[in-house]
């Protein structure tokens, strides 16, 4: 950790990024200690989970570090951040809405005592986490477009203005996605 005598804490994120994008590790320890804890703070409020929030925030942090030479970012760093925070957070949703639907199914078929639901259960279960492997599996942009589409439910000319690219490139990366996604899951 840099303390604030550090010239680091001096410089802009702009300036921080560009020598991050040169591979200097103190730049990134200065994103990090900026951004960490209020990154982290404003999972906890969504998640209600410190532990579920700090591992968000890692993993966006990794991410960030990982794809550092071929993130373009039109808006700020903080807001960038924010906006992984948020993509984050909606899979953790997501994720937590299929393991809830999972469980009360598999708890119904059980209390049923039906075989036959609890392989439905089972393979609606099965479906639900090869989609969202399979989203996961789209490249940034793509995957963003498609999600903000399908989960926001953002017109396409809504999702040209938030990722700030035009409408046909939208619309290209949605129909890349559901081709994708066609043919990731066998689907006919």
């Amino acid at each position: 950790m840099l303390n604030n005598d550090h010239p680091y804490c001096r410089l802009c994120d702009k300036k921080l990024f560009e020598l991050v994008q040169n591979d200097d590790k103190k730049a990134f320890d200065q994103i990090y200690c900026r951004y960490f804890n209020f990154l982290t703070n404003s999972a906890a409020k969504h998640l209600q989970s410190r532990q579920k929030a700090e591992d968000l925030v890692q993993e966006i942090f990794i991410s960030f570090y990982n794809r550092r030479n071929s993130i373009e970012f039109s808006v700020s760093l903080r807001a960038y951040l924010c906006q992984a925070l948020k993509f984050k957070i909606m899979n953790e949703y997501r994720s937590q809405n299929i393991r809830n639907t999972y469980q009360k199914a598999v708890h119904y078929s059980s209390a049923q005592g039906n075989r036959t639901d609890y392989y439905q259960v089972y393979e609606t279960k099965e479906l639900a986490h090869n989609i969202s492997r399979s989203i996961n599996l789209l490249p940034e942009k793509c995957r963003e477009a498609f999600l903000l589409s399908r989960a926001e439910e953002l017109s396409y000319k809504d999702i040209s203005g938030h990722l700030g690219i035009s409408v046909s490139t939208v619309e290209k990366h949605i129909i890349k996605a559901l081709k994708f996604l066609k043919g990731n899951l066998n689907l006919q």
